[in-house]
């Protein structure tokens, strides 16, 4: 996580369409810059305001455990 101090991905994403914006928080994940969790998050907070539906039901279902997800009988 050293490394997170010189990318420059907080600084353009607010200047990118949404859209090119994930293939950068893949990088970050990839190379582990960032806290897995932390990425996650931003993934599903630029999803909320796009038709990708089923992108962001995948990642919800790897950011929560599985036993959260399953309903309870």
């Amino acid at each position: 996580m050293a490394m997170a101090k010189y990318d420059l991905t907080p600084r353009i994403a607010p200047n990118l369409d949404r859209h090119l914006v994930f293939p950068l928080l893949e990088f970050t994940q990839e190379r582990e810059l960032y806290p897995n969790d932390q990425i996650l998050k931003a993934k599903i907070e630029l999803l909320n305001n796009t038709n990708m539906v089923d992108y962001a039901m995948d990642i919800h279902k790897v950011s929560v455990p599985h036993g959260l997800c399953s309903s309870s009988n």
